[in-house]
């Protein structure tokens, strides 16, 4: 495992996220959904570990957008992972590609769920990710199709990101985050009194 080294920040659209942090993106349209293809075209560039897990049908968006941006399927490093409906399956495999990845130096991982989690699974969700991918010298992002979520969901999840990108319109900085994990502790603590 590498230890996170002090002052050390990936740039995800003029924003820096601290190392070992995680932000989350919902996007709207493609083009939202294909935003953050920098973020890993750039660890691409400097040799960085990439992580790129996703649905069937967000792999395809994306690639298609890495091929728009001149990055064929067949001439990349990025580590790829589908996201299937095992989902705690899928999240351990995202952990162990990590892992492997971090061989390569700092490491970035961008995980796109779709449409495939629910109001309340995606607090499930971003707590296990989080949980899994903790201490490693690496910044996650996972992104959702918006339309899926509703404000009240959207909001709360700025509070247990270092970065939230809504759309087009909001971005949300937020350096004293809580971890997602304990959010989800939180939630399922209060389900049960």
């Amino acid at each position: 495992m590498s230890v996170i080294r002090q002052n050390q920040y990936i740039e995800i659209n003029g924003y820096n996220v601290p190392l070992g942090s995680c932000a989350i993106h919902f996007y709207y349209t493609k083009a939202e959904q294909q935003r953050l293809l920098g973020f890993l075209l750039e660890g691409i560039a400097r040799r960085e570990g990439v992580v790129m897990a996703c649905t069937e049908s967000a792999c395809e968006a994306l690639s298609d957008g890495l091929e728009t941006l001149g990055v064929r399927r067949s001439e990349h490093e990025i580590i790829r992972i589908q996201i299937t409906s095992n989902v705690r399956a899928s999240i351990g495999a995202i952990a162990t590609a990590a892992q492997d990845a971090l061989q390569r130096n700092r490491v970035r991982v961008l995980c796109d769920f779709g449409s495939m989690i629910g109001q309340e699974g995606i607090f499930e969700i971003e707590g296990s990710l989080n949980s899994v991918l903790a201490g490693l010298d690496l910044v996650s992002v996972t992104q959702y199709d918006g339309r899926g979520f509703g404000a009240p969901i959207t909001i709360e999840q700025f509070q247990t990101h270092a970065l939230a990108i809504v759309g087009s319109a909001f971005f949300c900085e937020n350096r004293y985050y809580a971890p997602p994990e304990g959010c989800f502790r939180k939630r399922v603590i209060g389900s049960r009194t």
